[in-house]
């Protein structure tokens, strides 16, 4: 990836990083914080639950000493109106210094079976709406959640209330039900000023009575409903997180046996974590405003980095794509100290290839202009050496046959030696296979006079082999070579054959053959001449003189001149095995032509 990009990733992962930790912390603050509240509630609702058993205690023992009370008993077995008139002024006394510093007292009712009633504070009619349930109840009871109207203002109450019974020990009327007593409390003050005075903000406390009502009251439906069926759910203490009223929030419920009702405390979690969503929120900020603050240094030290290393990058693809002028450009960069040496080096390189260059060139071309002087020098030369050597050996055969023979045979040779004479100095360098193979014709025609038949010759060449342009004097040395050194010292008579064809294998290639059933050649010999047609052309102009004698110059210049033409590819390969002949087998390209077989070269 680009350096850029590298960068980039890697400030994007700093900045997930950062808000992954922010957000870690976050979460885990927001635990402890939800624990702390959960026993914050749960440390509330016992001491809530603590003050209600108090408060029951109290209120129980209130009714028990009432209901024990002599003057209580006889009051409710009154049937005088007068003296329970008198009698009432009395309880008064007692009730209201027994209700003194006692706070949520509302009022302290007193029902006989005789009809007697007592009230401080008109509460009767109200108790009486409970008397069925009261009389029924075999132990203390306690009401639900009830509006009682006190000083003209609508309270949430409930009622305590407890059955008294006779204990006059005469005329058989001890343990006898006479009547109840019943007690109305204020719901707020009684149970939840204290905890209201030491509750945290935010903590929210919901008495729940046996008949779902709830207190303190809600104007929400939706909460209502959803307090209802959380305190009628099984179990006697639960903590769970769920949704009031949409608002989702930690809650924990607790049973209240003393007054047969359910205590549930809610705090929403947006209240508990306000404070860690500012800390968060402010956290992010100061995540993103020191971002902001570092953006313009690190822009800048990005820019220091990247922009030098742009400029060398398109530096080197315009010398990778140019010419040898762009070397002697100059690179200059700026930003860090770093890339400033780096283009000081560079351009001292750069300096330093130019001048090698330079050099380079001028010395190739200097080869090059060698070699080719050479390359010429050394075809003019081997083709110089063919004729005088042709010419030699041909002299030498008509001298022979005119010494033996007459004039008809002297007059053929003559022709045949002329039309030689005329194709090697005439045309061009190249010719088709067809002209070529005349001129051999007319040499092997010489050779056959000379040697009085003790050879025969065959000719096999394709009509396509024969089309094919090739080099001028290259087949008459190798059939003078195959005669004199294969067929010449054989005693029994020999055979020679001479064919070409156009390969396909590999390529339109021209395959020609001239092979001999003569005398061969010994390995040592077969060796050094395989060697030498295998060296470089360019340094053969001395070709030959290795060898035990100079009878195979003619061999060794034709497969210079071939490889200097068509390429080291091509050429002569050279077979031979004592007394079995010698097979050479020329090669070369169909089509391809190069200056190096020109005559004028």
């Amino acid at each position: 990836m680009r350096i850029k990009t590298q960068i980039t990733i890697a400030v994007a992962c700093i900045l997930v990083i950062m808000l992954i930790i922010i957000y870690s912390l976050y979460a885990q603050t927001s635990r402890i914080v939800i624990h702390d509240n959960d026993q914050y509630s749960e440390d509330t609702i016992r001491k809530f639950k603590l003050s209600l058993s108090q408060k029951t205690d109290e209120i129980g023992q209130i009714m028990l000493n009432l209901g024990f009370d002599p003057f209580v008993q006889k009051y409710l077995n009154q049937n005088d109106p007068s003296l329970s008139y008198e009698m009432g002024k009395e309880l008064d006394r007692k009730i209201i210094s027994l209700k003194a510093g006692r706070k949520g007292f509302e009022d302290i009712v007193l029902i006989g079976k005789l009809g007697t009633k007592y009230s401080l504070n008109g509460g009767i009619e109200y108790v009486r709406q409970l008397e069925p349930e009261i009389q029924a109840s075999k132990s203390a009871y306690v009401s639900g959640l009830k509006k009682f109207n006190y000083s003209n203002n609508l309270q949430n109450s409930m009622v305590f209330a407890q059955n008294i019974y006779s204990i006059d020990m005469s005329a058989g009327a001890d343990g006898k039900q006479i009547g109840y007593i019943a007690v109305i409390v204020n719901v707020d003050s009684m149970f939840f000023d204290i905890d209201n005075a030491s509750g945290e903000p935010g903590v929210g406390f919901y008495l729940i009575d046996r008949y779902g009502k709830i207190f303190p009251e809600t104007h929400s439906p939706d909460i209502a409903r959803s307090i209802s069926a959380l305190s009628r759910s099984p179990g006697e203490e639960r903590k769970l997180t769920d949704y009031v009223g949409g608002v989702k929030g930690a809650i924990q419920i607790q049973k209240l046996d003393p007054i047969q009702a359910s205590v549930l405390s809610f705090v929403p979690e947006e209240a508990l974590l306000a404070e860690l969503s500012s800390v968060r929120t402010r956290s992010i900020l100061i995540v993103i405003l020191a971002l902001i603050m570092m953006a313009l240094p690190f822009a800048m030290i990005v820019n220091n980095i990247l922009q030098p290393i742009q400029i060398l990058v398109k530096f080197i693809n315009s010398i990778k794509s140019g010419s040898i002028k762009d070397l002697k450009l100059t690179l200059k960069l700026e930003g860090n100290v770093e890339m400033a040496v780096v283009a000081e080096k560079l351009n001292g390189m750069l300096g330093e290839i130019d001048a090698l260059t330079h050099k380079l060139v001028e010395t190739t071309t200097h080869l090059l202009e060698a070699e080719i002087e050479k390359e010429k020098a050394a075809t003019a030369y081997l083709r110089s050496q063919i004729n005088p050597h042709f010419l030699y050996n041909t002299l030498e055969s008509i001298k022979g046959v005119a010494l033996e023979v007459g004039a008809p045979q002297v007059v053929d040779m003559t022709k045949a030696l002329g039309r030689l004479f005329h194709y090697s100095i005439k045309g061009s360098g190249y010719v088709t296979l067809d002209q070529e193979l005349n001129a051999v014709k007319s040499y092997v025609f010489l050779q056959l006079i000379r040697f009085e038949g003790r050879f025969e010759v065959k000719y096999d060449f394709t009509e396509a082999a024969l089309r094919v342009p090739v080099m001028k004097m290259i087949l008459q040395p190798l059939v003078e070579n195959a005669i004199f050194h294969g067929l010449e010292p054989k005693t029994s008579k020999g055979h020679l054959t001479i064919s070409g064809e156009v390969a396909k294998e590999n390529g339109a290639t021209l395959v020609v053959r001239i092979q001999d059933d003569g005398v061969g050649l010994e390995s040592e010999r077969l060796e050094l001449i395989q060697s030498k047609l295998l060296e470089k052309p360019s340094a053969l102009s001395r070709d030959g003189q290795d060898l035990p004698d100079n009878d195979s110059i003619g061999l060794l210049n034709v497969n210079n001149r071939l490889r200097l033409a068509y390429g080291p590819g091509n050429g002569i390969s050279f077979e031979s095995e004592t007394g079995k002949g010698t097979r050479i087998t020329l090669t070369m390209p169909v089509e391809t032509r190069l200056s190096g077989g020109n005559g004028d070269v």
